[in-house]
């Protein structure tokens, strides 16, 4: 077993899942190559996919054990998802070094980078993200209007919710130590890490876990968008829809949290 921060450290892979029976199979070994000799769990949230999806995942768990399927039978979004994950880790976690690394599932998040993210919250940090806006990130193959909105969605954030050295706050490819997870729930409930229902649940949860001193940094990752295996899941005006409505409302979390300090 390698050695992270201790040698009893474990690494929860986290893949949000809908209708992903093209490439899910290939991402979960390609997470088994890039871990072996590590302690590590991979955690599939089966967010009520249609297609082969579910029977892909229910060979693969009983053909190893590394794999834990969670499903909801209808589809109820990433933002549930991520709670539902989240949750599961925090009750089976036994460790706050232990780490959490959330990616996507159409292998455009790369297995390489995996222990690179593990290597850097193990070195210290509480947050790192595969950034691509920090030096020697990027896109490669992205469709200009979703490369437009990422870019504008990632300067509004910075504008209202500025975070040192932090240039990519949409990013779903992160890693979490659990210690810091359990920290932010303490302070906002297990369950109120994430309200958001759709893809600005990444945003909320990186300003959410600022909020409460995590020591948060970025790698540089390139994001193929030519490696994507189906279509894309996002709705652009559902999500700038969203995007107004959770910055208003984690304008009122800082404020309370501001408030706790204060009492404190």
């Amino acid at each position: 077993m390698r050695k992270l921060s201790s040698s009893s450290t474990t690494i929860y892979l986290m893949l949000p899942i809908y209708n992903e029976a093209a490439s899910i199979a290939h991402v979960i070994e390609e997470i088994r190559r890039a871990l072996w000799g590590y302690r590590y769990r991979i955690i599939a949230l089966d967010d009520g996919s249609t297609d082969r999806t579910p029977h892909i995942l229910k060979d693969l768990t009983e053909k190893k054990k590394d794999v834990v399927t969670l499903r909801t039978p209808v589809n109820m979004g990433i933002g549930a998802v991520f709670s539902v994950g989240i949750s599961y880790v925090l009750g089976v976690s036994k460790s706050g070094e232990d780490i959490l690394i959330i990616m996507e599932s159409d292998q455009t998040s790369t297995t390489s980078t995996i222990r690179q993210l593990s290597a850097r919250v193990g070195s210290g940090f509480d947050v790192v993200i595969a950034s691509r806006y920090c030096p020697g990130g990027g896109y490669g193959n992205f469709p200009l209007g979703r490369r437009l909105f990422s870019y504008s969605a990632n300067i509004l954030m910075r504008l209202f919710f500025p975070l040192p050295k932090v240039a990519d706050y949409t990013i779903f490819f992160r890693g979490y130590r659990v210690g810091i997870l359990k920290r932010a729930g303490e302070v906002y409930g297990r369950f109120g890490l994430i309200q958001s229902k759709g893809f600005v649940a990444n945003a909320e949860l990186l300003v959410k876990l600022a909020l409460v001193g995590a020591r948060i940094g970025e790698i540089p990752f390139v994001y193929d968008y030519g490696k994507k295996q189906g279509g894309s899941k996002l709705s652009i005006v559902q999500t700038v829809n969203e995007y107004i409505v959770t910055l208003l409302y984690l304008r009122q979390v800082r404020g309370k949290v501001s408030a706790l300090a204060r009492r404190s």
